[in-house]
């Protein structure tokens, strides 16, 4: 799709995924890093250019994670179906595997992950970041995710431009692909106005 714009693309493999090194992904608390090192290599190779950082599901979240960075270059922010908190995922996923004894995991888990990384998984809850963002920013997630009302809030509290897209019919992650003409249309509105 980028490309078909004219746009140069560059879709890297996150930490422990696909051919890039790395034994833990992190939900983005390292991950945000890494995306900040590929904005430096792209300005060292085009100092002039234009970014937009588009990421789906965690990729999304790892967007959210740089909102309130000075990142040279960066003129505008997508995140489609995005993580929204660290802490609130491993609370999830603990109380549906364990039940009773899930907030007590997901603690633990949490304290163990803040031991391992060296960085507190509180410090990555969108609805904070949000409040610094710097960057016009896309939100998009579908229907059936019911995040419209999360989304209005991140809107509230985003000092930025902000624009909500939700695709009917849509499952997590897969808008693009159900409703290709409605999310197409929208991003192409949307970075129109920024690039």
């Amino acid at each position: 799709f980028y490309l078909s714009l004219g746009y140069n693309v560059l879709i890297p493999y996150q930490r422990a995924h696909g051919a890039s090194m790395g034994e833990y992904i992190t939900f983005g608390a390292l991950e945000h890093r890494d995306l900040m090192g590929w904005v430096e290599l792209i300005n060292q190779k085009i100092p002039n250019g234009r970014i937009i950082l588009h990421g789906l599901s965690m990729g999304g979240g790892i967007v959210l994670d740089v909102c309130d960075k000075p990142l040279q270059n960066v003129c505008a922010l997508i995140a489609d179906a995005p993580s929204t908190s660290i802490k609130e995922f491993f609370f999830h996923v603990s109380r549906s595997a364990f039940k009773k004894e899930g907030d007590a995991v997901a603690a633990h888990a949490l304290s163990i992950f803040k031991q391992k990384f060296g960085t507190d998984a509180e410090d990555f809850e969108a609805a904070k970041l949000i409040q610094n963002c710097r960057y016009p920013l896309l939100l998009a997630a579908g229907s059936n995710e019911g995040r419209a009302e999360q989304f209005a809030e991140l809107k509230r509290l985003n000092p930025q431009p902000t624009e909500i897209v939700i695709l009917p019919g849509c499952d997590h992650g897969n808008g693009m692909y159900k409703q290709t003409e409605t999310y197409q249309g929208a991003i192409k509105d949307f970075i129109a106005r920024y690039i």
